[in-house]
Order: C-alpha cells, then sequence, then structure tokens
C-alpha cells in the first residue's frame, strides 16, 4: 500500500481515538445538572411554583420553554433546575379544594369571585386575613432590601386576629423596626408573624385559635403609620402571604 496512504489513515485514527477519548472526559468533567421534575397539578401557576422553590419564573420559563407562562396545563412535568428535592405547593386562590365521597382530594375551577362564607369554607385549612384594611406594600423586592411579608394598612387599635390556630412563640418588643410582635407557630411547618402592634393581647406559650383576637394595630417600630406587618414562614424561609390567604 502506498505510504502516504497508510500516514492518512494512521492520522484519521489517532483523530478518532482522540475526540472519542475528549468525549469521554467531558462527560466525567460535567456531571448532570441539579434538579427535579415538577408535576403540575391544578390550582398551580407559575408564580407559585416559582415561589415555593425560590426560582425565578423567567428561569423557569426559559429552561422549560415555555411559549405561554400564563397557560400551564395540570400534567406537566416542569424542570426545576438547582434543587434537591420536590416540595409541595399550595394551589393559588381561585381554586376550592374539596373531597369525593371516596375521600380523595380534587381541584374545582371557581369563576365566579368567592363571597366570604364560601371563601372560609374553601380555604378553611389554609390562614384567614389578619386585619380587615387595605395592602400597602407587597411581598418581594423593595428598594435595595427584600420586603418578607405584607403591610396591610388599618386604623390604629383595629384588632388583629390569629390567622389559624396555633401557638404563641413570641409576643413582646421584636427585632429592629418590628416594634411589638407576635409570632405564632401552627401545623405544617408553618409560622405567622405580626408586627408594629400598638398593643399585644397574647402571651408566650398561650394556645390560641383561628380568629382569635391577638393585638391591636399600630405604628411602633419603624413604621410611617398604623398598619400590620404580616408574615408567613415555612419553616424559617419566608413565602408570600397572599399564596395562603383566600
Amino acid at each position: 500500500m502506498d505510504p502516504i496512504r497508510l500516514l492518512k489513515m494512521a492520522a484519521l485514527s489517532a483523530a478518532v481515538l482522540f475526540l472519542s477519548s475528549c468525549s469521554v472526559l467531558d462527560a466525567w468533567r460535567y456531571p448532570a445538572p441539579r434538579g427535579v421534575y415538577h408535576t403540575v397539578t391544578k390550582g398551580q401557576t407559575l408564580f407559585s411554583i416559582s415561589q415555593a422553590y425560590g426560582v425565578k419564573v423567567r428561569v423557569l420559563t426559559r429552561v422549560n420553554g415555555l411559549q405561554d407562562p400564563t397557560q400551564l396545563r395540570a400534567g406537566r412535568h416542569l424542570w426545576i433546575p438547582g434543587v434537591d428535592r420536590v416540595l409541595h405547593v399550595p394551589p393559588t386562590v381561585g381554586y376550592a379544594q374539596k373531597e369525593t365521597p371516596s375521600g380523595k382530594q380534587t381541584f374545582s375551577s371557581k369563576k365566579k369571585p368567592l363571597s366570604k362564607r364560601a371563601a372560609r369554607k374553601a380555604f378553611a385549612k389554609y390562614l384567614i386575613w389578619p386585619v380587615d384594611g387595605v395592602i400597602t406594600s407587597r411581598f418581594g423586592p423593595r428598594g435595595h432590601s427584600t420586603h418578607e411579608g405584607i403591610d396591610i394598612g388599618a386604623q390604629t387599635g383595629s384588632p388583629v386576629f390569629a390567622a389559624a390556630d396555633g401557638r404563641v412563640k413570641f409576643s413582646g418588643w421584636g427585632p429592629t423596626g418590628y416594634g411589638r410582635m407576635v409570632i405564632i407557630k401552627h401545623p405544617n411547618h408553618l409560622t405567622t408573624v405580626y408586627a408594629h402592634n400598638s398593643k399585644n393581647l397574647v402571651e408566650k406559650g398561650q394556645q390560641v385559635t383561628k380568629g382569635q383576637i391577638i393585638a391591636k394595630v399600630g405604628a411602633t417600630g419603624r413604621a410611617s403609620g398604623p398598619h400590620l406587618h404580616f408574615e408567613v414562614r415555612n419553616d424559617t424561609h419566608p413565602k408570600d402571604p397572599l399564596l395562603y390567604l383566600p
């Protein structure tokens, strides 16, 4: 055989072996990305899933190739990057949970706004509004910091209600800026915080029931006017209270 042709064949074989070894090395050097698949159920939205996992909506939209994030169908498997386990995501307001005769839970969409009575019944397993007022500041980025709850404007002395049954873990003067505050520990790893109170009406260790008056609205601590600063935490992680309220 022509020596030149033999040299060309040898060079080609060496190149193939080199590229093959590179692909093996690259596979070893760059392991599979970290994340989980979350199965969407009725009542969940991309925003509520984003809040639960702490992954931005735009990231979930991009990695899952979603054309219209508002048209998220139940049963779809969403890739959640950077997390290690699948989390429970409660249904968003607008879906009522009910039990069938067999005991299985289903979700039905409510096209019309729920009345106060129906809302209390539909969301009995979640929280009730802690005060009658108007939201003046929402959960999320605020200036150069993050607002870890919602602010509800109300008149000084308005009653503050326990959002669910639980035990008072703290009642007194809170950390810088919070003023007088109450912290209640609930089942299912939930904790609620009520801050800037003019007066606390419960003590540490006391058992309270949903709807019980626990404090009075005020402007103690760092507050520009009378309002309730309300937080919901899953373990120690702050969550948007609107995901849990009717």
